[in-house]
């Protein structure tokens, strides 16, 4: 398991020292904390409105960071510098889940720090205070982006970085808006969807923007459904790389 914890803080590390990442902190943090104009420009639901756009700017960081799963890979097999890592007795499979759970830890990183962001701007606004359900959406949110992480990871074993990371995003937005049709339909069509990574668990509908109340049970089956298609998607990534020719 060492080995695996070795791959996990290389990659990381390698992505904590990218300037752009920090760059990109900064300017979501920026938008956020542009959201309490909202207070001039709507009739008392400047708080929707800034919960709103604070949720959708952590989403975004989440998505970018889960992103890097679809480029790093690709790239170490085209240049072949994983040639080396692999050669000693680390395995195929380990390697896979180190860079899983290295693009993962970095996600946490950058939502936690705009979360916390979010936060402190929304004491500030004086108005309204934080509150657990923005934990929990937070968390539904981190949730989405771990399967997201997973689905990049086995498009990265075989596709080029341009195309994986396409795809990725497609299937994103694809699942996202799937889970607005399964809220609106019924019946084995609806059980089918349900059956699909749903990412729709990161949308705003599900956080305190609407004034509601996030059931734990929501959250606890968000986080199931993100380990299970995470799993999922790791085995599958494995079968692909085992027969990947990287000499």
């Amino acid at each position: 398991m060492d080995d695996v914890m070795v791959i996990a803080q290389n990659t990381a590390s390698r992505v904590l020292r990218m300037k752009a990442l920090y760059f990109l902190l900064a300017i979501v943090t920026c938008i956020i904390a542009s959201g309490q104009l909202y207070g001039d420009i709507t009739i008392g639901r400047e708080k929707e409105y800034f919960l709103d756009l604070g949720f959708a700017m952590i989403m975004i960081v989440g998505v970018l960071c889960a992103l890097v799963a679809c480029f790093d890979l690709p790239r170490e097999l085209r240049e072949k510098t994983m040639v080396a890592v692999l050669s000693k007795p680390l395995g195929r499979d380990r390697y896979l889940i180190g860079k899983f759970l290295g693009v993962c830890e970095i996600a946490l990183i950058s939502m936690a720090l705009v979360g916390v962001g979010l936060m402190i701007l929304t004491a500030m606004a004086g108005r309204y205070r934080p509150n657990l359900e923005i934990v929990k959406a937070l968390i539904l949110i981190y949730a989405g982006v771990v399967q997201l992480t997973a689905v990049g990871v086995v498009l990265g074993t075989f596709l080029k970085e341009w195309l994986a990371t396409l795809l990725t995003l497609v299937i994103f937005w694809g699942s996202y808006a799937l889970g607005y049709v399964a809220a609106n339909t019924e019946g084995f069509v609806q059980t089918i969807i349900h059956l699909l990574p749903n990412f729709a668990i990161m949308s705003s509908d599900n956080v305190v923007a609407r004034d509601g109340v996030i059931d734990w049970r929501l959250v606890g089956g968000g986080v199931l459904l993100a380990g299970l298609y995470s799993l999922v998607m790791l085995i599958v990534a494995g079968l692909i790389f085992r027969r990947k020719d990287i000499a």
